[in-house]
């Protein structure tokens, strides 16, 4: 959102409140078989996120604010205070990821009375074992039944408040399971995505992109404050290896000047030879590259570079279509 000559307000900011997890999943360059993440692991500072809501919520303007990053959210011990002191800003619309593994009944009390806007459940198929190779840490049965509850929880109690995501990660080891495992979900939850396993920091393409290259949307939109109060350059810079500057100085100055300055003008340039952007294919998940709807099943299909999504329009219809399912997942090479 540009304000005035080259300054800009982004529209979502992840506040990283941890970078500590309790998962050691396949395919995590933080905490995975294969991290090369080096940065030190950290809560956030009450002094840190209290200056960072604060500084946002003057922007006066709508901002997505994700209290995630690299961790596990659950594991900070202020993250309710967190949600609650954001939540006293109207513009703030908040939601983070999670792995569901912590979510008791006190947790979920706590999510559905507050004013958060959304929460993503981060899970990988449907079998236990399976899912607990891929995500080395987890219990399938456990984070199903505190999943269960929730949604139990919301539509009893709270009308179906609050927006309800799940996301899958298509490893080879689980990728057949995908058409059961968007069976089993929507409808109970809002939207299921099925997202493309990458092999960072090698690597950050996506099976299939648009032929002309565009600058990355993230520069503009995003912006990423890690726990020690840290900016990083976008969410694909996991190590904090292009540090913007700090949380200390002006939050919205530091985000408009200097490098991302720079890079800015590089991409509308055409040039994107940054050493994170030129192996990196997420400027292209602005683009929808395939978008199909079935009003009388009660689903719509949108697919981007990095994943598709299921989104539930008309739970008294709803229906997945299997054979479609499976022969879609198939064409964007989830599955052979």
């Amino acid at each position: 959102m540009k304000i005035k000559d080259n300054s800009y307000i982004p529209e979502q900011v992840v506040l990283e409140v941890t970078n500590v997890c309790n998962f050691a999943c396949q395919g995590c360059i933080v905490h995975g078989p294969q991290k090369s993440a080096t940065r030190l692991r950290g809560f956030m500072p009450e002094s840190v996120w209290r200056s960072a809501i604060d500084q946002i919520a003057s922007w006066n303007k709508p901002i997505s604010l994700m209290t995630h990053g690299a961790g596990e959210p659950l594991l900070h011990p202020q993250l309710q205070k967190i949600i609650t002191y954001a939540s006293q800003y109207s513009y703030l619309k908040t939601g983070f990821l999670t792995n569901g593994m912590r979510l008791n009944e006190a947790w979920i009390e706590f999510i559905l009375s507050s004013d958060m806007d959304w929460i993503c459940f981060s899970i990988d198929g449907i079998d236990p074992n399976t899912h607990a190779k891929v995500r080395p840490g987890s219990d399938l049965v456990l984070i199903e039944k505190n999943l269960s509850k929730f949604l139990e929880i919301r539509h009893k109690k709270y009308g179906g408040k609050l927006r309800v995501l799940l996301n899958m990660v298509g490893y080879a080891e689980v990728a057949v399971q995908i058409p059961s495992f968007i069976d089993r979900w929507l409808g109970k939850v809002d939207t299921v995505f099925i997202s493309y396993h990458r092999n960072p920091p090698q690597s950050r393409r996506f099976p299939s992109v648009s032929t002309h290259r565009k600058p990355c949307h993230l520069l503009w939109k995003q912006m990423v404050i890690a726990w020690d109060g840290r900016l990083g350059m976008c969410c694909e810079d996991f190590n904090i290896d292009y540090c913007l500057g700090h949380l200390n100085s002006n939050l919205l100055h530091t985000w408009n000047h200097g490098q991302i300055s720079d890079w800015r003008s590089q991409h509308m340039g055409g040039n994107f030879t940054h050493p994170m952007c030129q192996i990196c294919d997420t400027w292209d998940d602005a683009t929808i590259q395939l978008e199909e709807k079935f009003p009388e099943l009660g689903y719509r299909v949108a697919a981007r570079a990095s994943q598709i999504e299921f989104i539930a329009i008309d739970l008294s219809k709803l229906k997945v279509d299997m054979n479609y399912v499976r022969c879609l997942v198939q064409r964007l090479g989830f599955t052979k």
